[in-house]
């Protein structure tokens, strides 16, 4: 059985809060990058068990108004 590869240069695992944020600074740091972003749950952060409590602000650093 032959199975289909594909190459990437960064793969996060878990699309919670921390595998997000992660993976949109990366690409905003180098847009060439190729990442992937695996989620187990059906939906992006369906998962979510940090518990973690974030300020706002942090939202607002990654993601700037004029972006």
């Amino acid at each position: 059985m032959e199975r289909e590869s594909i190459e990437y240069d960064v793969v996060v695992v878990g699309g919670g809060p921390s595998g997000l944020a992660s993976a949109c600074k990366l690409k905003q740091l180098n847009p060439n990058l190729s990442v992937c972003l695996l989620e187990k749950g059906a939906e992006i952060g369906s998962h979510i068990l940090s518990g973690a409590v974030f300020e706002p602000k942090t939202l607002f650093d990654l993601f700037p108004e004029d972006a």
